[in-house]
């Protein structure tokens, strides 16, 4: 009989390593996104020059950026409180 044992092939050792990975990087992507979505946004009210159009766009591009980055926020949280509860599970 020929015993053969398997390397594991990602870096983690748990499934809670890997959900704190992969929302580490959401955040770290999605801050900076985030910061160039509003100085975007900042450069159209300057541009707009009181087109209501314009004022609109940059309104929503604003406010769209402010929900997504408290979602990104908010799920790297609530990622990190169950990672957190379910390793005190045990304990």
């Amino acid at each position: 009989m020929i015993a053969h044992a398997f390397e594991n092939p990602i870096a983690f050792n748990s499934f809670s390593q890997v959900v704190l990975a992969i929302a580490g990087i959401l955040v770290k992507i999605g801050i900076p996104l985030a910061a160039i979505f509003l100085i975007y946004a900042g450069f159209l009210f300057v541009s707009a020059r009181g087109n209501e159009q314009q004022l609109k766009t940059a309104k929503d591009i604003f406010w769209y950026t402010i929900i997504g980055t408290a979602i990104i926020v908010g799920a790297y949280a609530i990622a990190s409180a169950v990672v957190d509860f379910a390793r005190n599970i045990g304990t």
